[in-house]
C-alpha cells in the first residue's frame, strides 16, 4: 500500500487556488471518484492557501499504483475543468508523502512557517472524512500521528510565537517598551497597506482608544465603524490627537516630517512613537525631549532578521521531530502490510483446506468425529506449511527485501 498527495499550495497564484477549492459537497464527490479509481482511503484539505488530496492506494504492484495515480490525477484535472495540471501542483508518494503531511500539520509548509491555524484545518479535514467513512485503519493512524507530531512541535519549539510580520513585531516592540497596552490610547497616522495591518493587530489588543488619521476617508472610516473603540480623524487633525495619545505609529507616503520636535508640546507621561514611513515622518530629535521615545523601521528590521533566524533554527529542530515521526509511521505501515500478507496467507490455506475437505467428504463417508479430526489435521498441516514463510517475513530486516518477499507470497497464495 502507498500514501499519496496531490494538490496545490500558497506557491500557486490566488487565481489558481480559487479554481481548485473544495466545498464540503465537492470533497464527498471527489472522494467517491477517487475511490472508484482504486483509492481505499481519502482525506481532502481545502483552505485559502492550500488544496490537497491525500489518498491511499492498496496493494504492492507499483505498475498498478502508477496507473491509478495517473487516473486520479486526470480525474482531478477534469473535475475542476483545468485542461492540465497546474505547473506548481505537486504529486508525492510513499515516504515523501508521509513526511509532507507531517510538515503540513506542523505548519512548516505554510506561507508563514510555524503558523497554528493549519493544524485546526487539517484536523477538521480528517474528522470530516472520518465522519463519512472515507478513512480506515491506515489514515486514522496517520492523521492521529500527524496531529500528535504537530502538537509536540508547537509545544516544545513554539515557532509561531516568534513574530515576523512587521505589524506584529512593531506592536510587540511598543508593548515591551511601555509594559502593556491596557487602558492606553493609540494614534495611527496613515491607512495604507502597512497602516491597515497595524490596525488589524491593534484591534485585538486592549487599547482604550484607537484613533486613525488618514487623507482618504472611505477605508479608514469603514474600518473604524466596525471597531467600538476606534474613531477617524482627518490627517490635518493628527497633532490635535497627540496630547491624549500614549502610542503613535506613522505609516504614510508623505515625503516630509509630520511630527517635528519644535511643534510637539511638553509631556507629563511617556509617548512611544514608531515611524514605519519611508521617508521618515517623525523627527528623531524628539528623543532628546523628556517622555518622548522614537523608533523607526530600522529597529524593526533588525528584530525581524533576528526572529527569522530564530525561526529557521527552530524549524531545523522541528524537522528532526518530523523525521522521527515519519520513520516511526513508515515502520508501522510496513508492519501493517506484513499483517495483511499474513492474514491473506492464513485465509488462503483455510480456503484450500475447505475446498479439499469438501471434495474428500463427498467421496467418502465418515462420522462427525472423524470429520472433525480430519479437518483439524489438514488445517494444522497447511498452517505449518506457511509458518516458516511468515517467520521469515517478520524477521527480515531489509525493507526492500521484505516488500519483495511480501509481494511474492501474495502472488503465490492469492495471485
Amino acid at each position: 500500500m502507498q500514501i499519496n498527495v496531490l494538490g496545490i499550495d500558497h506557491q500557486c497564484t490566488a487565481a489558481v487556488r480559487e479554481l481548485v477549492a473544495f466545498t464540503e459537497t465537492a470533497m464527498l464527490e471527489f472522494s467517491s471518484i477517487i475511490m472508484e479509481q482504486g483509492a481505499a482511503e481519502a482525506v481532502i484539505l481545502s483552505t485559502c492557501n492550500r488544496s490537497e488530496v491525500y489518498y491511499l492506494l492498496p496493494g504492492a504492484d507499483e505498475a498498478q499504483q502508477e496507473q491509478a495515480r495517473r487516473r486520479i490525477c486526470q480525474r482531478y484535472v477534469d473535475y475542476f475543468g483545468l485542461g492540465r495540471l497546474p505547473e506548481a501542483a505537486h504529486q508525492l508518494s510513499g515516504e515523501e508523502a508521509i513526511r509532507h503531511i507531517f510538515r503540513v500539520a506542523a505548519g512548516l509548509e505554510s506561507a508563514i512557517p510555524g503558523e497554528d491555524e493549519i493544524l485546526r484545518q487539517l484536523k477538521q479535514a480528517y474528522e470530516f472524512a472520518h465522519r463519512f467513512h472515507n478513512t480506515d485503519k491506515c489514515f486514522n493512524h496517520l492523521f492521529q500521528e500527524a496531529i500528535k507530531c504537530a502538537k509536540e512541535v508547537k509545544s516544545s519549539l513554539k515557532i509561531s510565537e516568534i513574530p515576523i510580520s512587521p505589524g506584529y513585531i512593531g506592536l510587540k516592540y511598543l508593548e515591551e517598551q511601555a509594559g502593556g497596552f491596557a487602558g492606553k490610547n493609540l494614534l495611527l497616522i496613515g491607512f495604507g497597506e502597512i497602516g491597515q495591518l497595524f490596525f488589524r493587530y491593534a484591534s485585538e489588543l486592549p487599547f482604550a482608544k484607537i484613533t486613525v488619521c488618514n487623507r482618504s476617508q472611505a477605508a479608514a472610516q469603514a474600518a473604524c465603524a466596525k471597531q467600538p473603540n476606534a474613531c477617524y480623524l482627518q490627517s490635518s487633525q493628527a497633532r490635535d490627537a497627540l496630547p491624549e495619545a500614549d502610542f503613535v505609529i506613522t505609516a504614510t507616503s508623505c515625503p516630509h516630517l509630520i511630527l517635528r520636535r519644535e511643534e510637539c508640546p511638553p509631556r507629563s507621561r511617556p509617548l512611544y512613537l514608531l515611524d514605519m514611513s519611508i521617508p521618515r515622518n517623525i523627527d528623531e530629535g524628539l528623543n532628546e525631549l523628556p517622555n518622548y521615545q522614537v523608533a523607526n523601521i530600522d529597529v524593526l528590521q533588525k528584530l525581524a532578521e533576528r526572529n527569522a533566524a530564530n525561526r529557521r533554527q527552530l524549524t531545523e529542530q522541528a524537522e528532526e521531530l518530523i523525521n522521527r515521526y515519519t520513520a516511526d509511521f513508515q515502520r508501522w505501515l510496513e508492519l501493517s502490510e506484513q499483517d495483511e500478507v499474513i492474514k491473506t496467507l492464513n485465509q488462503s490455506v483455510d480456503e484450500i483446506a475447505e475446498e479439499h475437505l469438501k471434495y474428500l467428504f463427498q467421496k467418502i463417508e465418515v462420522s462427525e468425529r472423524e470429520r472433525t479430526i480430519i479437518s483439524r489435521t489438514m488445517q494444522s498441516a497447511l498452517r505449518k506449511a506457511v509458518r516458516n514463510p511468515i517467520i521469515s517475513l517478520k524477521t527480515m530486516a531489509d525493507a526492500a527485501k521484505r516488500e519483495h518477499y511480501s509481494q511474492v507470497l501474495h502472488e503465490l497464495f492469492h495471485g
